[in-house]
């Protein structure tokens, strides 16, 4: 007689996930625009605001996972509670924090951002796997992993939302108050889910364990885990930076990468394994080409290059995020899992958002994390022509080396043609050639990482180091600033 009540109600669960998907996405240009007044429109403002989601996000799944582990009913109960308390919040405005010293924004925004929204967005973030918690927790629910679908395209449409019809349509105010409104909506339907699985045994609501745990994860492995979701969500980042600091700075020009990498996890977390295959075939010849185009100096890039660097961000993503879903646990390490992908994503933001504003005097960071990519991408078999019958280990290293050796050739005449420029046949010219030593060489990555690095010194820059070397340049929260001195023509810049 209970089985009606506690059949699960599908479409009410994908309702949930959806809408907390989309809240999600759509405060975090709405806080970004918030501080704008205050902070400009810097780069680093808007890499700050993604740290500080990437942590929030990170605790959010912490908090899920911790949750899960109390009777169905007491979980309700807490976490209907919490909603309720930091709707207290609510409208979204900005904290009212002491401005800080000269030299401490970079600790600062982090700091106003997350005290700006940091209750509403924690509680959002485990709306997905609480709600997969949840659903799974009835009898004859079914597998609950198809769910994050609705998760995927709510993040999508909140994310399309904010440039396309709330920033243009509705004065600020305006904004917050109706993104307040969304949340009373999806509390309203969190006490829905709840109500669906109060008739549900009170235990745990773990889903379905395997009869005996599997091995524990190897340390060297959740490292691996670590640096395959680090290095998209930096690039992500110093993309980002690279567009708006080197090319052209745009209103809104983030939402493109940040589309762009979301996607990637649609098509790299699919049981359908030949989606990713066209980009693990592409990752090494783009990297060599675009990811040699990283170092170009400022004044140089035009829209083709801002077009190749943003190509190379999804291929990118695509190929590590595939590698990330080939070595995915057991259902019951699915929590670790999870949680390792949020303290890499984590890690790369802080790289990006804290570190490199600190350490580095230019956007060093970008050129870094593609040759941490080219070090972690995955290689097509058809790649490696050792295997060719009849192909002696002798001549197998000679014409490595021969391939090496002709590369860097390459990669010096390439630069030549790039000063000169007046030959731009002859620098497509040698890069395909550098291209066709590099695609040679990809099976021995220390080959390979190093003819990445001539290439990018090669395309611009070598005037980049010389910028860093002779200390033209000095770099702060807000921006890179380089001065140079023509003592023939009396001119500073």
């Amino acid at each position: 007689m209970e089985a009606p009540r506690t059949a699960p109600a599908r479409a009410l669960f994908v309702a949930t996930i959806l809408t907390g998907s989309f809240l999600l996405f759509l405060v975090q240009p709405l806080v970004a625009r918030l501080a704008l007044p205050l902070l400009g429109g810097a780069p680093n403002v808007w890499n700050s605001a993604m740290l500080v989601y990437q942590v929030l996000l990170l605790g959010g799944y912490l908090y899920a996972h911790a949750l899960g582990r109390l009777p169905l009913r007491r979980q309700a109960a807490l976490h209907l509670g919490l909603l309720a308390l930091a709707g207290l919040t609510l409208p979204l405005r900005l904290f009212p924090l002491a401005p800080p010293a000269p030299g401490g924004e970079v600790w600062w925004v982090p700091l106003l951002l997350g005290l700006t929204v940091g209750p509403v967005f924690l509680l959002v973030s485990a709306q997905a796997p609480l709600m997969q918690r949840w659903f799974a927790a009835a009898p004859g629910a079914g597998n609950p992993y198809p769910l994050y679908a609705a998760s995927n395209l709510g993040s999508f449409a909140g994310l399309l939302a904010y440039p396309l019809l709330a920033e243009p349509l509705l004065p600020l105010r305006a904004q917050s108050w109706w993104w307040s409104a969304g949340y009373a909506l999806l509390f309203g339907l969190v006490v829905a889910a709840a109500r669906t699985r109060r008739h549900v045994p009170a235990e745990p609501a773990a889903g379905p364990r395997p009869t005996a745990p599997s091995a524990p994860i190897p340390a060297r492995r959740f490292a691996l885990w670590l640096a395959l979701s680090a290095v998209p969500s930096g690039l992500m980042l110093s993309t980002t930076t690279h567009l708006t600091t080197d090319v052209f700075a745009m209103p809104l020009l983030w939402v493109i990468p940040l589309g762009l990498y979301l996607l990637s996890f649609t098509l790299a977390f699919s049981d359908r394994a030949w989606l990713a295959r066209p980009f693990l075939a592409l990752a090494p010849v783009l990297i060599l080409l675009a990811g040699g185009l990283a170092m170009m100096p400022a004044g140089n890039a035009t829209m083709a290059i801002a077009v190749s660097g943003v190509a190379l961000l999804f291929v990118v993503s695509v190929t590590l995020h595939a590698r990330l879903y080939a070595l995915r646990p057991e259902p019951d390490r699915l929590t670790l899992f999870y949680l390792a992908l949020a303290i890499g994503g984590m890690l790369g933001g802080l790289f990006c958002a804290l570190i490199a504003p600190l350490v580095f005097d230019w956007s060093w960071e970008h050129p870094l994390l593609i040759l941490a990519a080219a070090a972690l991408i995955p290689l097509p078999r058809w790649l490696d022509w050792r295997r060719l019958p009849g192909l002696a280990p002798e001549m197998t290293a000679l014409t490595a080396a021969t391939l090496f050796g002709f590369g860097l050739l390459c990669a010096w005449l390439l630069l030549l043609a790039w000063v000169d420029g007046d030959g731009a046949w002859l620098t497509w010219v040698w890069a395909g050639a550098l291209a066709l030593c590099g695609l040679g060489l990809a099976m021995w990555r220390w080959l390979y990482l190093p003819l990445l690095v001539a290439t990018m010194l090669a395309l611009g820059g070598t005037y980049t180091v010389l910028d860093s070397w002779q200390g033209a340049r000095s770099r702060s929260y807000f921006g890179i600033y380089t001065l140079r001195d023509y003592p023939e023509q009396h001119l500073r810049t």
